[in-house]
């Protein structure tokens, strides 16, 4: 029993290695750089010119290895034919990359099952442009030719797990090492994706089981920034590294449609941003302007971060519509925290940001106010009298939380480009009213017996004369 058990094992062996090599040899006779080169001109639209292909009889197992390929952009079929087997000029590369790596997984090819372990472009430089009447340069990737030929069609319905025959599993997809160039020639602006590894993993969805299997696995890594400053927008120029993981859910488990739900933790560890709208939009607010000055304009101003893991924010995504929570930034001046959600579609916001600024700011801020209160009131016989300290921490305590450190709160609407910020906490009144509501009760040093007498008489019997129109003698923005 053993004996025959090992024999049918040995045969069973016999028979993949023999197709190993029949897949091999096959693979090996028939695959080459100009097979594939014409495979994907014809599919893509596009010249493609592949330096070297790595294969042999057992690349079936351990997969091909595409070296140096460069791609054009959209060609004719008769300038394809034109160009085949010819270097892509270099003023004409859409795309080009050091290598494309390609794995399946055997068993499952003779169950007429496709598993792919790798399938990944390393290096890769891709330059995207929009033209000034809003065409991209991959439309014709995106629109078939059938939609191109029909003056109208209806819209395509959603694809349906129930659509899809098999399972899929993929090991890895993606890139790594890449880089994008996008230049739209409407705004005259160009922004780059550089260092960007994006890698899908562990694809595991099937349709039978889709409570259970329908997701995606992402990592993704990558900085992205503008080239000069920004024409139009939410900001004038930025520089920020991202690094996320988390997961696609494809379909949707009620309707069973490809709505694609989006889950990922984003670190932003290093970066800088010049003119953020809602930042000005914060900074404009006059009241913070009166109490705070330079200690809330920096606001407009470059804001630069490095090294910080505690930057982040989770990102859930689906149907135009972000949720952002537990977003932080550690700035130099103030810590941020934010939540909120946003439209992707209309840009519209509706977020909640607190501000905590650095407590080594206080003393100054409080000195601040006080000869700002000082050089405000006119009235001599106030200047003999008043404490100008004390009426400043009186401005300042309604900016204090528990911990003693100046915290804001603010809602944001709008858009991305038009916020409408409100300062929601503290309430504060002008300064003109502290001092009114103050100078009854703050401490008046006028020297000893009818001096001090004197003092107490003047705030007691002309305190409203000499307090009168006291908000117009402060000087706002």
């Amino acid at each position: 029993m053993f004996k025959k058990l090992l024999i049918t094992i040995g045969a069973i062996v016999a028979v993949i290695v023999v197709l190993v090599i029949v897949a091999g040899v096959i693979v090996y006779k028939k695959v080459d750089k100009e097979f594939i080169s014409s495979l994907m001109a014809k599919t893509l639209n596009r010249q493609v010119y592949i330096e070297k292909i790595n294969i042999s009889i057992f690349s079936v197992l351990s997969g091909i290895e595409i070296k140096n390929v460069a791609i054009s952009n959209f060609k004719t079929l008769r300038e394809l034919e034109s160009l085949q087997g010819k270097p892509v000029a270099s003023g004409d590369v859409f795309a080009d990359m050091e290598s494309l790596r390609f794995k399946v997984k055997f068993m499952p090819l003779l169950k007429k099952q496709i598993e792919i372990k790798e399938l990944v472009l390393y290096s890769p430089v891709i330059n995207l442009s929009k033209n000034k009447q809003g065409v991209l340069n991959i439309d014709d990737l995106i629109k078939s030719r059938k939609q191109e030929k029909k003056e109208y069609q209806e819209p395509a319905k959603p694809l349906t797990a129930d659509e899809i025959p098999v399972g899929i599993a993929v090991g890895e997809i993606g890139m790594k090492n890449g880089t994008i160039n996008y230049y739209d020639f409407k705004y005259d602006q160009k922004f780059q994706i550089y260092k960007l590894t994006t890698l899908a993993h562990e694809i595991n969805i099937v349709p039978k089981e889709l409570e259970k299997k329908n997701e995606i696995k992402l990592k993704l890594n990558m900085g992205i920034k503008t080239i000069g400053v920004m024409k139009t927008g939410s900001v004038q120029s930025f520089d920020v590294m991202i690094d996320a993981t988390g997961k696609v859910i494809p379909f949707d488990i009620k309707t069973r449609r490809m709505e694609p739900e989006v889950i990922l933790h984003i670190a932003v560890p290093d970066g800088e941003i010049t003119g953020m709208q809602i930042f000005n939009s914060i900074a404009d607010i006059s009241i913070l302007g009166d109490y705070l000055g330079v200690y809330i304009s920096f606001l407009k101003g470059k804001q630069e971060w490095k090294g910080s893991k505690e930057n982040a924010l989770d990102l859930r995504y689906k149907a135009d519509k972000a949720e952002i929570t537990n977003g932080k930034l550690n700035l130099k001046e103030a810590n941020l925290l934010f939540n909120g959600a946003m439209n992707i579609d209309s840009k519209a916001i509706d977020m909640n940001l607190d501000m905590v600024m650095k407590k080594e700011i206080n003393d100054s801020v409080k000195t601040s106010l006080a000869t700002k209160i000082e050089s405000a009131i006119n009235n001599q016989e106030v200047k003999k009298y008043a404490d100008y300290n004390k009426l400043a921490e009186a401005a300042m305590k309604p900016l204090l939380d528990k911990d003693g450190m100046i915290a804001l709160k603010t809602k944001v609407g709008g858009t991305t480009k038009k916020p409408d910020v409100k300062l929601t906490q503290p309430q504060l009144d002008t300064l003109g009213e502290v001092v009114k509501n103050a100078a009854g009760s703050v401490a008046i040093e006028a020297g000893k017996g009818v001096a001090k007498e004197a003092a107490r008489k003047l705030l007691k019997e002309d305190q409203q004369k000499v307090l009168e129109d006291v908000e117009g003698l402060f000087k706002t923005k």
